[in-house]
């Protein structure tokens, strides 16, 4: 038998954390085994359209952040027959049956099933073996967090709030691959990351923060976007490590985003954007 929750949990940000403190903990008082039981693909890709929102957690990120907090993933497919399912059939052929559910820890106010007619209160009306435990929601700014207001942060490019309300920087992970070497012949090489689909990039401008493999951790001057010195590029992402020089070509890269240093510039000539890296390693490495 187990205590579930049950959502996207894109960003797995201090909202999330919350639910899933309570899930352990009332999972341990009733002596049920906890499950944090995760839609794939994010329900809003189905019910508006793939990319629709973009995403905080690759499916490998989010796995990672669960499990960090000492619990069991299970991935529940999301499909447009499951979008069709009343919510009384859902909890009934998948939460009871499927996954052994006799407790549900879940926010006020969370909706679920089709025409989010499924709610805490009609739990409790239809499903008398079924517990309901709710949280009151975590606040910042005296605003529920959310990952909505996560991703708004982040496209503005307010890395500071995105962080507060994440609990942790911001970060991508990816694959190193091959770029057009240009950041070498500069004299700073760069590490260009190969992204999950549909992964949310900040707003366009350089960053600092940390990029890590193998074990291994630098600090690092992060660029997002299409570098317009350089002729533009597709939107990508590129990480200048410091006191590193080595092949990270197919390595699986993690990078943190902690703080904002400026926009993405046009630079009048490749020595102008050089003297800027330089003031942005240099800042970096005081920061």
């Amino acid at each position: 038998m187990t205590a579930i929750v049950l959502g996207n949990f894109d960003g797995c940000h201090l909202g999330h954390r919350a639910l899933f403190a309570a899930l352990k903990s009332e999972a341990q008082k009733n002596a049920l085994q906890a499950l944090a039981i995760s839609f794939e693909p994010h329900t809003r890709h189905i019910i508006q359209e793939p990319g629709h929102p973009e995403l905080l957690n690759s499916y490998e990120e989010k796995k990672e952040l669960i499990e960090a907090q000492g619990l069991s993933l299970v991935l529940q497919k999301f499909d447009k027959d499951l979008l069709a399912m009343p919510f009384r059939s859902f909890v009934e052929e998948f939460v009871i049956k499927k996954y052994g559910a006799k407790l549900w820890v879940m926010g006020l106010d969370q909706r679920f099933g089709r025409g989010g007619k499924g709610s805490s209160e009609t739990l409790k009306a239809y499903f008398d073996n079924l517990s309901i435990y709710e949280i009151d929601p975590v606040l910042h700014n005296g605003m529920s967090i959310s990952s909505s207001r996560i991703r708004e942060a982040l496209k503005n490019g307010n890395i500071d709030l995105a962080n507060a309300m994440l609990g942790q920087n911001y970060s991508l992970s990816g694959i190193v691959e091959h770029g057009f070497g240009l950041g070498r012949q500069l004299g700073f090489p760069t590490a260009n990351l190969a992204l999950p689909a549909y992964k949310l990039l900040p707003k366009n401008g350089v960053y600092f923060g940390s990029a890590s493999f193998d074990g291994q951790k630098h600090r690092a001057v992060i660029n997002v976007g299409n570098r317009p010195s350089l002729g533009g590029r597709p939107v990508g992402l590129e990480a200048h490590l410091l006191n590193f020089d080595g092949d990270l070509y197919d390595k699986k890269l993690y990078v943190e985003l902690s703080a904002r240093l400026r926009d993405e510039i046009k630079f009048e000539s490749l020595e102008a954007l050089k003297e800027q890296i330089r003031k942005d390693v240099a800042a970096c490495r005081i920061n």
